[in-house]
C-alpha cells in the first residue's frame, strides 16, 4: 500500500479517498486541520462526518470516480443517486456539507458551489418538497402518565428520572447523556438547577442553567439512591434480566454512561408503557420530549421569547416547527372564526 495513503487513512479516515492518494500538500493540510480540529469540536460531529463521508466514498468508489477531489459532475451524479434511494432533502445538503468542508479542509475547489449541482439539489428539493415528518410529542400528559404507573424497578427509576429531565431542561440527546453529577444542584426549596455545559448552539461551552421542577429532583434523588450514583455519568445502563414491570430493585447492575442512541429507545419504551397506538411509538424518537415541551409551553401562551429560552434556540424556526399546531389555534383565522360563529358552541 502507498505509504501515502496509509498515513492519510491514520490521520482523519473519514476523509480518505479509496483507492487514490491525495497530493502530499493537501495531505498536509488535512493534518493540520485534524490536529486543531481535535479539540474544538464534540465527537457526535466527527461521528456524522464520517457518516456522511462514507456514503459519498462508497458511491464514487463503486463508478471510479474520485471523490478527493471531486468534479461537479460527480457530485451531481451523486445528488441524482439519493433522489433515487429517496434520501430526504435535509440529508442530502448535510453530505453536501461535508463534501464541501473535505474540498475545503485539502485546499480544492470546492464543487458543491458549482452550477450543475444546484440545479439538481434544486430540481431534487422542488420534486419531493423540503418538509420533515414531525417526531411524536411526548408531552406533560404523557410522562405524568408514566411517572405514575412505572412501578418500583431500578429501569423504572432511571426511565423517570431520564425523562423528568428531559422534560424541564428540553434537553436535547447529547446534552442527555452527558449530565455528571456534579451537573445538578438541590436547592432548599425542593427545586433545583442543572448546568448543560455544551449543546447544539453553544460550542464553545459557556454553559446554560436549567430549571428543575420538585418533582423532577424528586424522581432525579431517588434514581441517583437507587443506583448509588455518587459521582460522574448520571444516566446509566442497567444490565440484567427482567423488564420495568418485573425487575426489583436491587437487582440489575449499573454499567457505563448511556449513548445518544440509546435516549430515543428508551422513550419509545415509555411510548409503549403507556400503550400508545404502535404508528405512534414507532413515530418517538430522541425529539420527542423536546416537541412535547414546547407544544406544552405553547398551549400554557408562554411567550415564544421564553420558549426558545428554555430550549436554547437561537432563532424561532423550530419552536414555531414543533408548536405550529398548538399556533395555528391560536392564530388570527382561529379567533376570528370564533368571534364570527364559524365553529359553533364550544363543547
Amino acid at each position: 500500500m502507498d505509504p501515502i495513503e496509509t498515513q492519510e487513512k491514520s490521520l482523519i479516515p473519514w476523509i480518505s479517498a479509496p483507492g487514490r492518494a491525495l497530493e502530499p500538500t493537501a495531505l498536509l493540510y488535512i493534518e493540520q486541520w485534524w490536529q486543531r480540529a481535535q479539540g474544538a469540536y464534540p465527537p457526535n460531529t466527527c461521528k456524522a462526518w464520517a457518516c456522511d463521508w462514507a456514503s459519498f466514498a462508497s458511491f464514487c468508489e463503486g463508478r471510479g470516480l474520485c471523490p478527493l477531489q471531486a468534479s461537479p459532475e460527480t457530485v451531481a451524479a451523486f445528488v441524482t443517486h439519493c433522489r433515487e434511494a429517496a434520501k430526504k432533502p435535509a440529508t442530502v445538503r448535510r453530505y453536501l456539507s461535508t463534501i464541501a468542508l473535505a474540498h475545503r479542509v485539502a485546499k480544492l475547489m470546492n464543487p458543491c458551489d458549482d452550477e450543475a449541482v444546484r440545479l439538481e439539489i434544486k430540481a431534487f428539493t422542488s420534486a419531493v418538497g423540503v418538509r420533515q415528518r414531525q417526531a411524536m410529542a411526548l408531552g406533560w400528559a404523557e410522562i405524568k402518565k408514566f411517572l405514575e404507573t412505572a412501578g418500583e424497578s431500578l429501569p423504572a427509576a432511571r426511565e423517570r428520572a431520564l425523562i423528568s429531565v428531559a422534560y424541564d431542561t428540553m434537553a436535547r440527546r447529547s446534552e442527555l447523556v452527558a449530565f455528571d453529577v456534579d451537573d445538578f444542584r438541590f436547592l432548599t426549596d425542593g427545586t433545583g438547577r442543572a448546568l448543560i455545559r455544551r449543546s447544539k448552539t453553544d460550542q464553545v461551552a459557556e454553559g446554560t442553567t436549567a430549571y428543575l421542577s420538585r418533582t423532577t429532583v424528586r424522581y432525579l434523588k431517588l434514581w441517583l439512591d437507587t443506583a448509588e450514583i455518587k459521582e460522574g455519568a448520571v444516566f446509566r445502563r442497567v444490565i440484567g434480566r427482567g423488564t420495568a414491570k418485573d425487575l426489583p430493585v436491587g437487582r440489575g447492575r449499573i454499567a457505563q454512561r448511556l449513548s445518544v442512541d440509546a435516549i430515543a429507545q428508551a422513550f419509545k419504551r415509555v411510548a409503549k408503557w403507556i400503550k400508545m397506538p404502535a404508528d405512534e411509538v414507532a413515530q418517538v424518537s430522541g425529539h420527542s420530549i423536546r416537541v412535547g415541551a414546547t407544544q406544552d409551553l405553547l398551549s400554557l401562551n408562554i411567550d415564544l421569547a421564553s420558549v426558545m429560552q428554555a430550549g436554547r434556540w437561537k432563532t424561532n424556526r423550530m419552536p414555531m416547527r414543533y408548536g405550529e399546531h398548538v399556533l395555528a389555534a391560536r392564530g388570527g383565522m382561529a379567533r376570528a372564526a370564533e368571534v364570527q360563529g364559524r365553529d359553533g358552541e364550544k363543547k
